[in-house]
């Protein structure tokens, strides 16, 4: 039998014997248990959410038995998992304020005994405030890597994921490709019908080619109007498939921002090679770009 949720509120309080599967909302308390500061200051030296989920759940399996432990943050799209799932849980929803910090759950094969909970429930207060700190963070981060007119990453993100997929292609021996989209005669655009119309086409182009790439394909602005896929696991001729389905699907667009209009991109394509530094493979893209420029735009040109 389910117990009622009972919120760990300021002050020491003790949680009534509970079901497993019970929740509670977790406030940290104006006088924290044992080992609550030293756990603080340990979670404190990172602000990276992933790794201090990692240092949290060893720490508490050093006073809590468990084979699993989870963090999840639908609206951060975070989810984490130390260990496995198992027969019993013990879920808390955490909040701060009026700000929701996530859910974190433990997972083991025999029920929690109530001191369990109520080592739990100690221990999450310590994760609060950094976890509340690892968010801010992190959301600062993404700003900082976001191209606030489209939403798709910008080009300092291009640059860090370049070098990280470049690494992982190389080590692991895996196909990569760069495609580099530019939107033909977008300066007209902005002429005939102002910059408010540019910002629109942008818009709309961004969410064509984020709509048309796979979900693991990386999409960024790199600048004015040129755009960059990284196509990881893909070889040339998937590459230049992808590129004429971006291509095809922008000339779809008729109408933005209530005008009718004609529009097209132009598509540079390479594929990496094993000597390929990051300079080299864009290089060759936009190489590829400028030829389909040359020879009349509204098309894709790999190299």
């Amino acid at each position: 039998m389910a117990a009622a949720t009972t919120p760990l509120a300021p002050g020491p309080r003790r949680s009534a014997p509970r079901d497993p599967r019970g929740r509670v909302t977790a406030t940290p308390p104006s006088a924290p248990g044992d080992g609550v500061p030293e756990l603080t200051g340990l979670l404190q030296t990172t602000l990276e959410v992933d790794k201090q989920f990692a240092l949290f759940a060893r720490e508490v399996r050093r006073m809590v038995a468990f084979e699993g432990m989870a963090y999840r943050h639908d609206a951060e799209a975070i989810e984490l998992r130390d260990g496995h799932r198992a027969t019993h849980s013990a879920t808390y929803d955490l909040v701060l304020g009026d700000a929701s910090l996530g859910t974190v759950a433990a997972y083991r094969d025999v029920p929690f005994t109530d001191a369990d909970v109520r080592t739990l429930e100690n221990l999450l207060c310590a994760l609060v405030y950094p976890l509340r700190n690892a968010l801010a963070y992190r959301r600062a981060v993404q700003r900082a890597l976001r191209d606030p007119l489209t939403g798709v990453a910008n080009r300092a993100a291009f640059e860090q994921a370049l070098a990280r997929e470049l690494e992982l292609a190389r080590r692991q021996h895996i196909p990569l490709s760069l495609l580099i989209v530019d939107i033909d005669h977008f300066k007209a655009c902005n002429d005939c019908h102002g910059h408010s119309f540019g910002d629109d086409v942008l818009r709309a182009v961004a969410n064509t080619v984020t709509t048309t790439v796979r979900r693991s394909d990386l999409v960024f602005r790199y600048g004015g109007e040129e755009f960059v896929v990284l196509a990881s696991h893909t070889a040339a001729p998937g590459a230049r498939l992808l590129a004429e389905r971006i291509r095809e699907n922008v000339a779809r667009l008729r109408t933005i921002g209530g005008r009718e209009l004609s529009l097209s991109v132009s598509v540079g394509v390479t594929a990496f090679q094993e000597d390929d530094d990051a300079r080299h493979l864009f290089d060759r893209a936009d190489a590829a770009l400028y030829r389909a420029k040359a020879e009349g735009r509204d098309r894709v040109c790999d190299s």
